[in-house]
């Protein structure tokens, strides 16, 4: 295999990882959101993460650790609950998103919140 080839392979593996929820939800709110509006304190973050991942579920799928892909059933029954209802936020490092998904979610939402913010 040439080391151009190496290369794209290498690049096919790592666009296809998976990134904890948790990582991915961090990176998409710092991506997406504006600096001035970013929170200041991890406390703050922990709170919007949950938020933050259900957007991403709305442009990306969401995968089990296991890489069973999350139904819209899942999806609902884990993150759409109210939080007074028993269990409340899931656990986003029981989840994770493709790499590749993730990129292009961030991409979907920022133009998603760019076009919003016009009107």
């Amino acid at each position: 295999m040439t080391q151009k080839n190496q290369a794209a392979q290498d690049q096919l593996e790592l666009q296809g990882e998976l990134v904890p929820l948790r990582v991915a939800a961090s990176i998409a709110y710092f991506h997406i959101t504006d600096p001035v509006r970013q929170v200041s304190s991890r406390d703050d973050l922990d709170e919007i993460l949950h938020l933050v991942a259900i957007a991403l579920s709305t442009a990306a799928p969401i995968q089990r650790l296991d890489g069973s892909v999350l139904t819209d059933a899942d999806l609902n029954r884990t993150f759409y609950r109210t939080l007074e209802q028993a269990g409340g936020k899931p656990d986003l490092e029981a989840f994770a998103i493709r790499r590749q998904d993730l990129k292009r979610a961030m991409t979907t939402l920022k133009e998603a919140r760019v076009a919003f913010s016009k009107t």
